[in-house]
């Protein structure tokens, strides 16, 4: 029989197990079809959000810019560029984009406040972590750094959000494969 040591340190079962010298940092094609499952849930998601809320929205639309914003936009070469360039003007950008949030809550938060992955990077082995600890990354951290503040160009200049999108894409090619948005969330992405 084994005697119990109070002196002993306690032991726990980690979700993710290995030796921190052994990370090995995820790959840009797992990270992109990581994204393109996510993505494709994402579409799934968001389009019954669309269809669900949008009817509900419509009285909000015409309270807010009339009865017959669409028409007038839509007819309106000097409207269509407004609301093309300046999209915080734009009652559907704002729609929009808080449908894409709620479907990111809906798909991704949960699993990253689980797991510290989404469903992509759980069925590609890969995760989010801290790049010191390599422990999971608070969910608060994740929303508001890596996702939620990449969204602010897309409400004033839309092309200036591609092209922010883009360069920060273009950063996961160095060393360090840390794109923009992992720098500014502090973090990394590893297999696991």
């Amino acid at each position: 029989m084994t005697e119990l040591n109070p002196y002993v340190a306690p032991t726990a079962d980690l979700d993710h197990e290995f030796d921190i010298d052994d990370v090995e940092l995820a790959g840009l094609g797992e990270r992109f079809v990581a994204r393109l499952i996510d993505w494709t849930l994402r579409c799934i998601i968001y389009a019954v959000l669309f269809i669900v809320f949008f009817p509900a929205l419509t009285g909000w639309f015409n309270s807010a810019w009339g009865e017959d914003w669409f028409e007038r936009t839509a007819n309106n070469p000097y409207e269509i560029m407004w609301h093309t360039f300046i999209n915080f003007n734009f009652p559907l950008i704002l729609y929009l984009i808080a449908l894409t949030h709620i479907s990111f809550l809906l798909l991704q938060g949960i699993p990253l406040a689980i797991w510290g992955q989404t469903l992509g990077k759980k069925w590609m082995n890969i995760a989010m972590v801290d790049p010191v600890s390599f422990e999971k990354v608070p969910f608060h951290r994740l929303f508001f750094l890596r996702y939620l503040v990449w969204d602010v160009p897309a409400l004033f200049f839309g092309p200036l959000n591609w092209l922010i999108r883009l360069t920060d894409l273009c950063f996961g090619f160095q060393n360090d494969r840390r794109t923009l948005h992992d720098k500014l969330a502090k973090t990394v992405v590893i297999k696991v």
